[in-house]
């Protein structure tokens, strides 16, 4: 039973004895199959400062839509333009470096979804007015 015991719960040595020889023959059968690094990379690191971004913009937008005092309001909205406008940042260095890809959609595509919104426009109640407040902003 002792026996069996070591081993299923080699000690630390021959743990380690273990692991070194496993990690050698799989790099000797495979030269491709390497062990990524703990560090993180610039990618990762944008990556990882875009998403809290992304998480910082949506707290704001919750608190700036449910603020009661006027300049409380005032001050959380420039903070979360500042941090629409820092993710923006962000998310155009990834796109000239090639780590955020866009897929471009041909006209007629847009033109099919832009019908598609366009009768979802009709279903809601008070169209005219939101088609007067639409051709305002456009």
């Amino acid at each position: 039973m002792n026996q069996n015991y070591q081993q299923r719960y080699p000690s630390q040595p021959q743990y380690q004895q273990q692991n070194q020889y496993q990690q050698s023959n799989q790099y000797q059968t495979n030269n491709f199959s390497q062990a990524k690094s703990t560090q993180m990379s610039d990618r990762d690191r944008i990556n990882d400062m875009l998403a809290t971004e992304k998480h910082l913009t949506d707290a704001y937008n919750v608190f700036v839509r449910e603020a009661s005092h006027r300049e409380l309001y005032q001050d959380t909205l420039q903070i979360l333009n500042n941090t629409h406008q820092s993710a923006r940042d962000l998310f155009n260095e990834m796109y000239s470096q090639g780590w955020y890809n866009v897929q471009a959609e041909t006209a007629q595509e847009v033109a099919k979804v832009q019908q598609k919104f366009s009768n979802y426009q009709t279903q809601l109640p008070n169209t005219n007015s939101f088609q007067t407040y639409q051709n305002q902003i456009y």
